[in-house]
């Protein structure tokens, strides 16, 4: 190699250096913007919680304001709850981790339930929500796909309507279902809004993360995350999302999804009683003792009878030295300290006793990915309740594990 070789060897891994510098100063900038973000954001409804909070305690006695204030406490809850989910799905999804459940699913009933939620914020900010809202409105409402992904593809575009709208403005959906050639069902939702809407230059950026169009106008705050993960999440279900928008006139937000169709439930199943837990005696396994106050006075006000275990360790003790037939289920956290849910799952199923076999363990757990999902039932557990826990849903999952259900 001459000189003049070697001196532009060198100034091409120079340059190299300078551009994988300018790589990681960029990627440290998005870093620290995001970081801020979600502090902001994050703060936003928490510090409504505690204002919130703060009124309650200096009117105890308005019943009709507590009832207002508790009603708003979980509306910021659920704000924050949502904020958290989004950033730990992007994280996710920029890994390649995400994985789709394929179960039977009743697009009209899930339909249904997102407008069930969307309902409190729509009316608080003066916006009504117009169209296909309605279970007989989907011909081909039975499907298989991921309930959940689908309903956090919604209530994503659902809260941008909402939020980027005006007080007396609309949000109004239009759903159709067909059957194609190859057997799937297509479906394609239409929703839109007539709000702010957004300039023809950010709708360019629309699905990259972190992106927000400062200049909205409203001051309603974000991640950023919330489209970047509907189109994903809509990709990985082999559909497509499209969207169209004008200053000052509103956004369209068109999704076409094929599923593979579902046997349609039979009567008999739609009409079965709802389940109760009334007298399960149940070890609760949980290492935070404010939620296991909350947890123990929730399920004791639904009829069981519970005691509490600090770790798994514990757990494992109460068990082992329990008479057979003294729980009727465990409710087990995953991540504490000494012994963690999973190991404390693992060393009750291996006791010499045959209860130990055959007891259902529940996971209530903040690990909430389908991956969390199939670790814990690999550890043998049976079922899973992600945290914040609906106690609803749990005590039909805790009664269709012991057989109540039946």
């Amino acid at each position: 190699m001459d000189i003049d070789d070697a001196v532009k060897n060198q100034a091409r891994q120079q340059q190299a250096l300078e551009q994988a510098l300018e790589r990681a100063d960029r990627a440290n900038k998005v870093k620290t913007d995001f970081l801020h973000r979600m502090s902001h954001d994050m703060r936003t409804p928490l510090n409504s919680i505690l204002g919130l909070l703060q009124i309650c305690e200096r009117n105890s006695d308005n019943e009709v304001l507590l009832c207002e204030s508790h009603e708003k406490i979980r509306t910021a809850a659920r704000h924050l709850l949502s904020l958290i989910d989004d950033t730990l799905q992007a994280s996710k999804l920029g890994e390649g981790k995400l994985e789709l459940v394929c179960e039977p699913v009743d697009l009209a009933r899930l339909q249904a339930d997102v407008a069930d939620i969307m309902q409190l914020p729509a009316a608080n900010a003066g916006v009504s929500m117009e169209g296909s809202q309605q279970e007989e409105d989907i011909a081909y409402r039975y499907v298989r796909g991921s309930e959940m992904y689908l309903r956090q593809i919604f209530l994503n575009i659902y809260s941008n309507c909402v939020k980027y709208n005006r007080r007396g403005g609309k949000v109004i959906t239009h759903v159709v279902s067909s059957k194609q050639p190859d057997g799937k069902i297509l479906v394609r939702w239409e929703i839109a809004d007539t709000g702010i809407g957004m300039s023809q230059e950010f709708l360019k950026h629309v699905f990259e993360p972190f992106s927000r169009e400062e200049n909205a106008g409203n001051g309603v705050g974000g991640t950023g995350l919330g489209m970047p993960i509907v189109k994903q999440l809509v990709e990985l279900m082999g559909g497509s999302i499209k969207v169209s928008s004008k200053l000052n006139v509103g956004s369209t937000f068109v999704i076409s999804i094929p599923f593979k169709p579902a046997v349609r439930p039979q009567e008999a199943e739609q009409a079965a009683s709802e389940p109760t837990i009334e007298g399960c005696r149940l070890l609760l396994v949980e290492d935070n003792d404010l939620n296991a106050e909350i947890a123990a006075t929730l399920l004791e006000g639904d009829g069981a009878c519970v005691s509490i275990a600090g770790d798994g360790a514990q757990a494992l003790e109460a068990f082992a030295k329990s008479p057979a037939g003294t729980f009727d289920a465990i409710l087990m956290d995953v991540m504490m300290p000494k012994m963690d849910g999973l190991a404390a799952t693992r060393a009750i199923r291996a006791l010499d006793r045959p209860d130990a076999a055959r007891i259902p363990i529940i996971a209530m757990t903040g690990n909430a990915f389908q991956e969390d999902v199939q670790e814990c039932l690999d550890a043998g557990m049976n079922a899973h309740l992600a945290k914040p826990i609906d106690m609803t849903k749990a005590g039909r999952v805790i009664a269709d594990a012991m057989g109540r259900n039946a």
